[in-house]
């Protein structure tokens, strides 16, 4: 099958594959080992010198591709076969069954590439690794931009020192240590009984709807956001005490300039189907019944099936939408 271009970019046509990195804790070993390799500069050097790390050239991921199945995963590489002088930074990511994995950014891919490995950018990578995989490449994006965007101290300008770890860095002048953060976001389904509120932005195909979604300001409990971002995009009224989180999820980092999100899932549910007055942010806002969702859920779970047809899309499986929307088709 032929790859798609979407929003997300080229996709070309390689399966998931199954045998990328693992994201897992097998047990609170890993956990207590993590933090003390975050806090411990001896233990961690010891640790990384040992491990293995994931391969990041000019924000995109080095893949593997095996010819057979062609399935792709993050190529996992050993310190071994890094040269120092190609290494700019790198960040600790997990701890696994006592193996430590990391993230490292390199100046120099040809090597590997010269091997058979691939370059791809974070958004087709959406499609292309498991979520396990995904979740490493993600993260590893993120704090190593965090690392290139964090260079001096805020309060004085003395050149920060980061601890081997890479998750965090000190000012010796101003004694401060800094840590990496980034922004909460809520996105609420708004649901009326068999019937659910989205919204389409001005950037997406003319089939796509989302649930809406906004920033957390200072100060604001995750309902509060959920009732003025409803009103603010598509005037319509929510209840505080009808607002209920469902799930969350880390999304972001795939555009330069743009901080990574923490996506705070929600429903909000309302007596009565209010018409929808959107926003210059929202072209269009309906409400769809949960047949159409339903319909609508199998759809995107096919690569390009945006493309063609005409019926309602839904952002891909991955995306917390998908998941609010189908949580909320499974209730009954």
């Amino acid at each position: 099958s032929s790859g798609i271009n979407a929003e997300y970019g080229q996709i070309p046509a390689i399966k998931m594959s199954h045998h990328g990195a693992k994201m897992l804790f097998s047990s609170k070993h890993d956990y207590r080992t993590l933090e003390n390799l975050k806090n411990n500069t001896k233990m961690c050097q010891k640790y990384k010198e040992s491990g293995k790390s994931v391969i990041l050239h000019d924000r995109k991921y080095l893949v593997q591709q095996e010819p057979t199945s062609k399935s792709c995963s993050l190529y996992i590489s050993s310190f071994d076969e890094l040269q120092e002088s190609t290494i700019k930074n790198s960040v600790l990511l997990t701890v696994d069954n006592d193996n430590a994995l990391f993230a490292i950014s390199v100046d120099d891919v040809t090597s590997f590439i010269d091997n058979g490995m691939q370059l791809i950018e974070p958004r087709p990578a959406l499609f292309l690794l498991s979520k396990e995989d995904q979740g490493l490449a993600t993260m590893g994006l993120n704090l190593l931009q965090w690392q290139m965007d964090n260079k001096y101290c805020s309060k004085c300008r003395t050149e920060l020192k980061y601890h081997v770890s890479g998750r965090s860095c000190r000012c010796s002048n101003c004694d401060i240590t800094y840590f990496p953060r980034y922004n909460p976001v809520v996105i609420m389904l708004v649901v009326c009984g068999e019937y659910c509120l989205l919204g389409r932005n001005r950037q997406f195909p003319s089939r796509m709807f989302s649930a809406l979604a906004g920033f957390i300001d200072v100060g604001e409990r995750i309902e509060q956001a959920v009732v003025r971002e409803v009103s603010e995009e598509v005037s319509v009224d929510v209840e505080i005490s009808q607002v209920r989180y469902v799930t969350s999820d880390f999304w972001g980092g795939f555009r330069r300039n743009y901080s990574p999100e923490l996506m705070v899932g929600c429903v909000a549910t309302v007596d009565k189907m209010q018409s929808p007055q959107c926003s210059e942010e929202i072209a269009e806002a309906r409400w769809f019944h949960k047949d159409e969702i339903r319909e609508a859920l199998e759809r995107s779970k096919i690569p390009g099936s945006h493309l063609k047809g005409d019926g309602l899309m839904l952002p891909p499986p991955f995306a917390t939408a998908h998941q609010l929307a189908a949580r909320w088709c499974n209730e009954c």
